[in-house]
């Protein structure tokens, strides 16, 4: 897992401020409160230090708290972080297995930009391959009720493949800002042929602060390949939920006894997707 912070990054400038009193004079003085009380009492209580701080907190696929890790050291402007995860693991001898990682920043951002000074990048390596993406970091509420509710979710690949070599697949966060969070969610799926033919079929249930990855073929079943023959294998599908709001990621595995990780992509969708899309 690799962070780094940009040299220009400060806990306060003049654009942030501006954005923060802009934003709280479109609300009336309870949802405003509710918004600025947070991130006012961060930055009084940090001293308004542009050092960021770092700390994992390392979660089963179904949701359930094992253990965490606070990086030992702050980091200024132009600094950067890099962590072994699978060393990480070894030391807090936790067994060979799947495992959700949550990484919270000691400051986001509550402006209008609602997210991180940067992004998170993941990158995973075996043997034989590497596959990397990157996310960013957000201080908005996520899933939790009592501050901010969700219309739901809607995630787009519009480069599914399925064939003997390559099955493309679907990793589902249900996240949230709340740790006693406590909603699961129910995703759907449609899979749509480029002559406009269709498969529906069920994601199956993400436990809260949990995830969930199906391939097409699991979520659609077997008869996918056949579907999909008559035009090589490729296709898109759409992913909705109501009432959460979920992190996506696309995934590629080679579809051998190995389902070796391919590629990785976060997504909903990704920008140069859409832009091959206009361009066809």
């Amino acid at each position: 897992m690799g962070f780094s912070i940009p040299i220009w990054y400060r806990a306060v400038n003049f654009k942030y401020l501006r954005s923060l009193v802009a934003g709280s004079l479109k609300k009336n003085f309870l949802a405003s409160m509710k918004d600025l009380g947070p991130e006012l009492f961060s930055l009084v209580s940090s001293g308004f230090s542009n050092n960021l701080r770092f700390k994992l907190h390392i979660l089963s696929r179904n949701g359930e708290y094992f253990a965490s890790h606070e990086v030992p050291s702050t980091y200024k402007p132009g600094s950067s972080v890099e962590l072994d995860l699978t060393k990480l693991l070894t030391n807090l001898a936790l067994p060979d297995a799947d495992y959700l990682i949550i990484a919270v920043m000691s400051r986001g951002r509550m402006d209008g930009n609602r997210s991180s000074p940067a992004s998170y990048s993941m990158t995973y390596i075996d043997q034989d391959n590497v596959a990397i993406y990157r996310t960013g970091a957000f201080a908005r509420p996520l899933n939790e009720g009592r501050l901010k509710s969700h219309v739901g979710f809607t995630g787009i690949n519009p480069k599914v493949i399925v064939n003997e070599t390559v099955m493309s697949g679907l990793l589902l966060i249900n996240h949230s800002s709340d740790p006693e969070y406590a909603q699961a969610a129910h995703p759907t799926s449609i899979l749509i042929r480029e002559d406009g033919e269709r498969l529906k079929g069920d994601f199956g249930e993400i436990p809260p602060l949990g995830a969930r990855e199906m391939s097409i073929s699991d979520i659609f079943g077997s008869s996918v390949f056949e579907f999909l023959r008559p035009f090589n294998g490729r296709a898109t599908s759409i992913t909705t939920c109501t009432g959460v709001t979920l992190a996506s990621l696309h995934v590629q595995r080679s579809n051998d006894n190995r389902h070796t990780l391919l590629g990785i992509e976060h997504s909903r969708p990704a920008h140069m997707n859409i832009a091959g899309i206009l361009q066809h």
